[in-house]
């Protein structure tokens, strides 16, 4: 008898797992008809009930059946919020808005503790214009999981297009946040908004990484806005201390002597790799201090050695410039020389004297006029003409650019 008892336990069991197995291979097929047969194999299981109700959904068959197989999968587990999120989507499609909420309402007190089910949930209540129900689900969302500020932040925009209301209700008091809340606006080119996410950084005297915002200053640059460049510059040196000595004097060029840390941002030198051009910091050779720029050609023709500096002017203002070379074994037909040129249109506004040959520290000058067409000029590191062989190498340093 006990035999018999085992032997019809184990067949059930054995049952029950073919069936299991079955049913999870239908469901897996993807298929309308194999999601059906699974809960025909399985009828108690939530999860291919909620499969199915999607799909009907999802290929706007039978909304109605949507809803009953949704509402199966909550009742069997009324504990998962995705049953209930789904559920709330198919109401949304269908207008009935009450039901939804009653389904997030659901959701939420399912796994209260979830980021993802809160943000989820915000979002279904952006949507239906509930924006007081919304905004704190998104900020307890974001303080939890600030990674979700990628999704967050762009659906806020969307629905609200009001960076007040996101900064103050939305974003916690976090400035990477609103940094990246800054970071999206520039990409969507939305200058206004942006001006006042960088405003609200700079008000609030937080404390970040000056790193972090640099690309706001090349945004400014691409946007021809060069007041506004000039300005959030010296209001973020204003906020970070680090960044005091990058600000302009009666010298208008910043770290003249390559003295300090090279930032490749802002009001600092930018440099990127030339060809055939080695270029770098030297701290063994300097006409002051201890550092110089140095840049060895290695005999093949080359142009823009890859350094520059944008800098701020006044048109029809004129300016005095001044800058301090070295050459070693400088051979060409056309040496290296410091230029002065419109940043945005690219015309030459001042050509220094070209270096050749080896030469001890000598100082060249010379006097530019801006035009009245420019706001923002460029010193660079250039040959012209260019078309020639070079081999040798110079050292800059302690350039100087003064309005008279």
């Amino acid at each position: 008898m006990l035999v018999v008892i085992c032997v019809g336990i184990v067949s059930l069991y054995i049952n029950r797992m073919a069936r299991a197995y079955l049913a999870q291979r239908s469901a897996g097929s993807g298929q309308l008809d194999g999601v059906e047969r699974a809960i025909h194999l399985v009828p108690g299981n939530a999860e291919f009930h909620d499969l199915l109700g999607v799909q009907l959904s999802a290929s706007d068959q039978d909304n109605d059946r949507a809803v009953a197989s949704l509402r199966t999968a909550v009742m069997l587990n009324p504990n998962r919020a995705r049953y209930w999120l789904d559920l709330a989507a198919v109401y949304q499609v269908t207008g009935d808005i009450e039901k939804q909420n009653e389904a997030v309402q659901a959701a939420l007190a399912a796994e209260p503790g979830d980021p993802e089910i809160r943000a989820e949930a915000a979002l279904f209540f952006l949507v239906a214009g509930n924006t007081d129900r919304a905004l704190p689900l998104f900020r307890q969302a974001l303080a939890q999981n600030p990674e979700s500020a990628a999704t967050i932040l762009p659906a806020c925009w969307r629905e609200t297009r009001d960076a007040s209301l996101i900064l103050s209700s939305v974003i916690p008091d976090d400035p990477g946040l609103e940094l990246r809340f800054l970071g999206m606006l520039t990409q969507q080119n939305e200058s206004s908004a942006a001006h006042q996410v960088w405003q609200y950084l700079i008000d609030s005297h937080k404390t970040f990484e000056p790193q972090l915002s640099f690309f706001y200053f090349d945004y400014l640059l691409n946007e021809h806005d060069v007041t506004s460049f000039d300005h959030a510059w010296r209001e973020l040196a204003s906020v970070a201390p680090s960044l005091q000595s990058y600000l302009p004097t009666e010298n208008l060029i910043v770290n003249p002597g390559f003295e300090q840390r090279l930032l490749n941002s802002g009001r600092d030198w930018r440099y990127e790799p030339g060809d055939h051009i080695a270029a770098g910091i030297d701290d063994a050779v300097a006409h002051t201090g201890s550092r110089s720029l140095s840049l060895s050609y290695d005999g093949n023709p080359a142009y823009d050695a890859g350094w520059k500096q944008l800098i701020p002017v006044e048109p029809n203002a004129e300016y005095d410039f001044s800058v301090w070379i070295k050459s070693e074994n400088i051979i060409s037909s056309s040496g290296p020389r410091v230029a002065i040129v419109d940043a945005y249109s690219g015309a030459n506004l001042l050509l220094m004297d070209d270096v050749l040959d080896t030469h001890p520290w000598q100082e060249l000058k010379g006097t530019l006029r801006v035009p009245a067409s420019a706001e923002l000029i460029a010193v660079k590191i250039i040959r012209s003409p260019a078309d020639t062989r070079i081999h040798g190498r110079v050292w800059i340093d302690d350039l100087r650019l003064v309005k008279r």
